[in-house]
């Protein structure tokens, strides 16, 4: 079995939003866009009552609950093997839940089968409201009929949803604060289980040692420097009980709980003599620790034939990116469903793009799309493979910020990275040295020149797409196209200006002070002026010593403008003034083509 789709009302940062799964989901987007949020409401709904912290009135939109207001989350569940609703009578009789049918091409949910490609279903709800005289939130799981059933906190309006299949389901989290040391000792509840569901417990040896700590061969209480202090305190007992009590010391409660209750891990690192105490060790081992012996947990559920479903918030903390390939593959394989949050493309990027969802908050209305809603028609243009393939990891990290740039090509793509570095390198305590555009803004690695493809191909993953394009003639009729079609979606293309390209633009920042900046690009021969850097930038033979797409040679002039004041200044004036036109603030860097409104020209 496996959740299909989560429907969310009224909770946290969402006031409404839906999100459809894949057997191993991936969460990215923006911070605050609801990747957390989604996470506690699978907890909400599948995790055992432990794992659920407490809620309050924050954990409802507008943290202002009205009695009338309820969190409302809806988990449909599939993949009932068989589809036959009278093989699974734990899930579908009167007391049980309502048979529905899930039709996969819409994400619908159907209480007839009107097509045999639908797949049989099963709704599983949470509700909370808040209790103004007590101040408590109340909650409930239980099996969602539909929306006329009314307030499911009335008598007998909603059937309860068993905790026992909370257990079959299997629904395990994994927080992103995973610190912990005690993880793989008798003291975590989660080390216990593994062992029994085991059959693992080691009570010979544990009573082996608890009869040795009893006794132990050479006491705390007989040495030399304690021997008269314990004396003298008997004497003392001797004096008040006329059964004489006398002290002993022991490591332990000597009973078998107090024996496995100290016991710590510790692990040695290539073979050494004495290991280490858990505590002792770097933050990648503690944290892998927890998911590791978990994982351990699901692979004895998965050979019982019993369900294991992970919920994993930021995979990549502590693990160096060598590794974060295997375990996201490891997570996968041993665990029926997985939902992971995280902030790193790279970690995305190893998911089936299908199974990336991108999401989006706007005032309270989550979004999902997934990053490739099928695969790629065989018609599909390089240029848009190789977003979703080669630069797979680019693709992601763009669309996760509040703005994606569209540039015409390559080459424009590799100098916004270059420039961008450039000044942030470069940044001072005063805020006129603040660069705002990487936080704001995401570039897409456009190929080929196909700026026009590359928004279209972006565009359902995210509402803000701004293109930026040459003002050449192709660059003209790119941002007429665009224009007359509507895209990007903002409404919004940058153009340089007429007969003007990036590498003009390079130029313009560096005859801020050309002297001293081509000066220090070392590129051999130097480049007199500014417009002989301009000129080389724009060929590309080497013989006549041309520039273009000479990657070393962009990092040299990119490095000479961070490293002049006046250029890097003029730099991060231009990246602002990019940003600003992205959030509709007005900067004298750009005016509107008049006519063309949607088109913004650089004016330097």
């Amino acid at each position: 079995m496996r959740i299909a789709k989560l429907e969310i009302e009224n909770f946290r940062g969402i006031r409404q939003g839906e999100v459809r799964f894949s057997p191993h989901t991936v969460l990215v987007g923006p911070n605050n866009c609801g990747k957390t949020t989604v996470i506690e409401a699978l907890a909400l709904l599948f995790g055992r009552d432990r794992m659920i912290r407490r809620l309050t009135e924050h954990d409802f939109f507008g943290s202002n609950p009205q009695p009338a207001d309820r969190i409302r989350l809806i988990a449909t569940v599939i993949g009932f093997e068989g589809d036959d609703p009278t093989q699974y009578l734990d899930w579908f009789r009167d007391d049980r839940g309502i048979v529905k049918w899930w039709n996969p091409a819409n994400g619908s949910v159907i209480p007839t089968r009107d097509d045999p490609e639908w797949n049989l279903a099963c709704q599983i709800a949470f509700a909370a409201r808040f209790d103004r005289p007590s101040l408590e939130v109340e909650t409930l799981r239980y099996f969602h009929d539909d929306d006329a059933v009314g307030d499911v906190f009335a008598e007998e309006n909603a059937t309860m949803f068993s905790s026992r299949l909370i257990r079959d389901i299997g629904f395990f989290l994994v927080p992103a604060a995973r610190t912990w040391d005690r993880t793989v000792s008798f003291g975590s509840e989660l080390f216990r289980r593994v062992v029994a569901a085991g059959e693992g417990q080691p009570s010979e040896s544990v009573l082996s040692e608890r009869d040795r700590l009893r006794a132990p061969q050479e006491t705390l209480e007989a040495d030399e420097r304690l021997a008269p202090i314990v004396e003298r305190l008997n004497q003392e007992l001797g004096g008040f009980f006329r059964t004489a009590p006398t002290l002993h010391l022991r490591v332990t409660a000597t009973d078998s709980d107090g024996l496995l209750e100290s016991v710590v891990s510790h692990y040695a690192h290539e073979g050494a003599n004495f290991p280490l105490p858990a505590r002792r060790h770097g933050s990648g081992l503690l944290s892998l620790q927890h998911l590791l012996l978990l994982l351990q947990f699901g692979r004895m559920r998965a050979e019982s034939d019993e369900g294991f479903w992970m919920a994993l918030e930021e995979p990549e903390l502590h693990v160096p990116p060598a590794l974060q390939r295997r375990l996201v593959h490891r997570i996968q394989a041993l665990s029926r469903q997985t939902f992971v949050s995280t902030h790193s493309p790279m970690v995305a990027a190893l998911a089936d793009p299908q199974g990336v969802e991108v999401l989006r908050n706007e005032n309270g209305v989550l979004t999902s799309v997934p990053l490739l809603s099928s695969t790629l028609p065989a018609a599909t243009p390089n240029s848009v493979r190789k977003l979703f393939q080669v630069n797979r990891v680019e693709t992601i990290a763009a669309v996760m910020h509040e703005f994606v740039l569209v540039p015409e090509g390559r080459t424009d793509y590799e100098w916004l990275g270059l420039l961008i570095r450039a000044v942030d390198l470069h940044q001072g305590w005063a805020e006129a040295d603040e660069c705002r555009f990487d936080a704001f803004i995401g570039v897409i690695p456009t190929h080929d020149g196909a700026v026009i493809n590359t928004v279209e191909a972006i565009a359902p993953l995210h509402p803000r797409v701004i293109a930026i394009v040459d003002g050449d003639a192709e660059g003209v009729g790119y941002a007429g196209a665009l224009e007359a079609t509507g895209s990007p979606n903002s409404g919004i293309i940058v153009r340089w200006p007429d007969g003007q390209m990036l590498e003009d633009i390079v130029g313009w920042i560096v005859e801020a002070d050309a002297g001293a900046c081509l000066s220090a690009m070392q590129l051999h021969p130097p480049p007199a002026t500014a417009a002989d850097l301009i000129a080389r930038l724009k060929h590309d033979d080497r013989a006549t010593h041309g520039l273009k797409k000479d990657t070393l040679s962009y990092e040299m002039i990119a490095g000479a403008i961070g490293a002049n004041e006046a250029c890097c200044a003029r730099a991060r004036s231009l990246l602002n003034a990019i940003t600003d036109v992205a959030t509709g603030v007005a900067n004298p860097l750009f005016v509107s083509d008049g006519p063309h409104p949607s088109i913004w020209i650089f004016q330097p």
